[in-house]
C-alpha cells in the first residue's frame, strides 16, 4: 500500500508543478489507469503475431511460377520477382508455395 500512496504523492508534486489543483489528480489517476488497461493487452497481443518480415516471414506465402520450373526458374512472390527451385517440375502460371529461403532463392512447391 506504501507504493500506492507514494504514486499518489508524486502525481501530487506533478501536478503542484503544473500548477494544476488538487481537484486534478482523479482524472489524472483515472487516465493513467486507462492508458495501461488498453496499452498491455495491445503490447502482450503483439508478442504473439506470426513473424511477417525476413526468411521466416516468406515460409509458407503463395505465389506464381513466372517460368517453368525444371528445377529452377522466376517466381511472383509477396510483390517481388524471386528465383526458385522446385523437387519436381512445375508449369509457368501455376500456383506455388514457398517451403524454404536459401540466401536470394526460394525452395518452392506446387500448390493442390
Amino acid at each position: 500500500m506504501g507504493e500506492f500512496t507514494s504514486l499518489v504523492d508524486l502525481l501530487v508534486a506533478l501536478l503542484r508543478l503544473f500548477g494544476l489543483e488538487q481537484s486534478a489528480i482523479l482524472p489524472a489517476i483515472a487516465l493513467v489507469i486507462l492508458f495501461f488497461i488498453i496499452a498491455v493487452p495491445v503490447g502482450l497481443l503483439s508478442h504473439s503475431k506470426r513473424v511477417t518480415t525476413g526468411k521466416v516471414g516468406m515460409i509458407d506465402e503463395e505465389g506464381e511460377a513466372i517460368t517453368d520450373l525444371a528445377p529452377g526458374g522466376k517466381v511472383y512472390v509477396h510483390s517481388e520477382y524471386w528465383n526458385a527451385v522446385a523437387r519436381t517440375q512445375i508449369a509457368k502460371g501455376t500456383r506455388i508455395r514457398v517451403i524454404a529461403v536459401d540466401g536470394m532463392t526460394l525452395s518452392v512447391e506446387q500448390l493442390s
